[in-house]
């Protein structure tokens, strides 16, 4: 029995390794395939080492608050790696883990399949070591496999995976549209102060508001701060995109998968005070948040952070993407651009069957 341990750390990486996990199992049943994720890849039927669903955080004080989950599991991960005969192992983003826990399944003689290596999207520069760490990459972009080429890593771009999935989810881009669509995050914090003024900001609208969760966010979470009047859907991201004349989503992974189910869409993104704090001490500097921004180099999507994301503000950006007018129609110009910078719709596939060659 061949043996992969595949590691996702956030909510978007458990679906990929879910993806991943089927595509496998569909050419080859003699895999033993156990993991760190979440409820997808648990669905997969993959044993978890570890529970990763409460990992994600921003920010240095939100990461300090999931540290201690975060430690535990790389340890019981450790703990594997160092157990039994060696074999795959298969980190997918979350770096500042993953890359350690790399380098020590490389050490003690397993095959390192880096699936989404973190900061792909960035055009300049890719992670200094990932080419000592792994056997092979697989990168959601076209720069970030020509980056870790020169850098001496054996990295292949294939398009991105989301492009897989949205194309696989059957949902209908060219159906009737008459909902606004909420996005509120996958991280437990960014729900709590997000979805709050979401909520102010719809109110007056006559659409029905339709909220996609994500596999890390609890309904019963959701209908604590928002009883009324809201539909829930959990397990169905694309269904709700594809169903809404427009969006309203916290950044992240999501922003992507509107411009991919052609939803014009809002960014909100709001922390807490503390947060705050922390990014005018540090000043980090960077354009803009959201993918499909950071991906084209402007302002394609309006970014409304912290106490610009007030309910007035979010109500009068809305408000121009219902018209079919021009904000709605440079964004939907602006997707298209994207969907050809994404490349191939068959990217999951082809990392899954790249992967299956480093299996010994």
């Amino acid at each position: 029995m061949r043996r992969v341990l595949i590691s996702a750390g956030e909510a978007s990486g458990d679906l990929y390794a879910a993806r991943l996990v089927e595509s496998w199992r569909r050419v080859d049943a003699d895999l033993s395939i156990e993991g760190v994720g979440g409820r997808r890849l648990r669905e997969a039927g993959v044993p978890l080492i570890a529970d990763s669903s409460r990992w994600g955080a921003i920010g240095i004080i939100e990461a300090v608050k999931v540290g201690p989950r975060v430690v535990g599991g790389y340890r019981a991960t450790k703990r594997a790696l160092a157990t039994g005969a060696p074999g795959l192992f298969v980190p997918i983003d979350f770096g500042y883990t993953h890359v350690r826990l790399a380098r020590f399944a490389k050490e003690r003689g397993w095959k390192v399949f880096y699936f989404v290596p973190p900061g792909s999207w960035r055009k300049h520069k890719q992670g200094s070591d990932l080419a000592s760490v792994t056997d092979a990459i697989a990168t959601p972009f076209s720069w970030s496999a020509e980056i870790l080429t020169q850098m001496g890593a054996n990295a292949r771009w294939f398009g991105h995976p989301l492009k897989e999935l949205v194309v696989g989810s059957g949902v209908d881009l060219a159906a009737p549209r008459s909902t606004i669509a909420i996005l509120p995050g996958s991280r437990g914090h960014e729900v709590q102060r997000v979805l709050p003024v979401l909520k102010a900001a719809t109110e007056s609208r006559p659409e029905p508001v339709e909220a996609a969760l994500a596999s890390s966010v609890s309904a019963e979470a959701v209908s604590r701060l928002w009883p009324v009047g809201l539909r829930l859907t959990p397990n169905d991201t694309y269904g709700v995109l594809g169903r809404a004349c427009a969006a309203l989503i916290c950044s992240g992974t999501a922003t992507l998968e509107a411009a991919l189910c052609r939803t014009p869409c809002v960014v909100v993104y709001r922390g807490s005070k503390s947060m705050e704090i922390e990014y005018r001490i540090r000043k980090p500097k960077f354009d803009f948040i959201s993918l499909p921004n950071i991906l084209l180099g402007r302002a394609v999507l309006p970014e409304l952070i912290q106490w610009d994301a007030t309910p007035e503000r979010i109500r009068g950006e809305l408000d121009r993407l219902l018209d079919e007018g021009a904000a709605r129609q440079a964004q939907l110009a602006a997707f298209e651009e994207l969907d050809a910078l994404l490349g191939p719709a068959d990217a999951l596939s082809q990392a899954a069957r790249w992967a299956l060659e480093f299996v010994s």
